[in-house]
């Protein structure tokens, strides 16, 4: 099998930089200016005494198809948790909206730091509904939700971050967004992305390639 390498230009000039040289603030910025763009987590949580919680996390990703574990990385405020994480601990539960662009604004209505008890769905004008197997309520209008029991906490050594571990246990999906092939459209999902800062991205020209067989 015979594979052709495309001639590239003379590469451009690179800058090494030391994170250690730059401060929390810069080296914040340049992560996450280049791991670009990243897919926002909607989670959804609830205290132990029912207080509900809404609030975006671009630290996201899968890690495992079976079963189907993903994990959100969840900070903290200077003086005290996330309302998120207290509520992991307490209850056990979260589940995750995908952020489409119709929910653009009430998403950024929830990124804002609210006093503990209050209500991010009705600050945002959200409905919220009762999942089927946890006690965190989902949002309505969300094309997409999956409800995860909080398999693990993991403190990340050396800063202020947590990994929350999510057991998928069950997923919404608008019937509109679903493929013949039982996968979601993205053209029909239509999920924003998180870059650097202020800002974010829709979809673009999609593309697909064949994985090479080798052999």
């Amino acid at each position: 099998m015979t594979f052709r390498v495309r001639c590239m230009a003379e590469p451009a000039p690179m800058r090494s930089i030391d994170p250690d040289s730059l401060d929390g603030g810069a080296l914040y910025r340049l992560c996450t200016s280049l791991v670009v763009p990243r897919p926002i987590a909607w989670v959804s949580s609830i205290s132990g005494d029912g207080q509900p919680n809404l609030a975006p996390f671009s630290f996201f990703n899968a890690l495992s198809d079976q079963p189907a574990v993903l994990m959100v990385s969840i900070g903290a405020h200077r003086d005290r948790e996330k309302d998120t994480l207290r509520n992991l601990r307490q209850t056990g539960c979260f589940a995750v909206h995908v952020v489409d662009e119709d929910l653009v604004e009430p998403m950024n209505i929830t990124a804002a730091d609210y006093a503990p008890g209050i209500n991010e769905f009705v600050a945002a004008g959200l409905q919220a509904v009762a999942c089927s197997r946890i006690a965190a309520p989902r949002i309505e209008a969300a094309a997409a939700c999956m409800e995860c029991d909080c398999i693990d906490l993991i403190p990340v050594p050396g800063t202020r971050f947590t990994m929350a571990l999510g057991r998928i246990v069950m997923v919404h999906v608008q019937s509109r967004c679903l493929t013949e092939s039982g996968m979601a459209s993205p053209e029909a999902l239509r999920p924003v992305g998180k870059l650097a800062l202020n800002a974010y991205t829709k979809l673009g020209e999609l593309f697909e390639l064949q994985r090479p067989r080798l052999g």
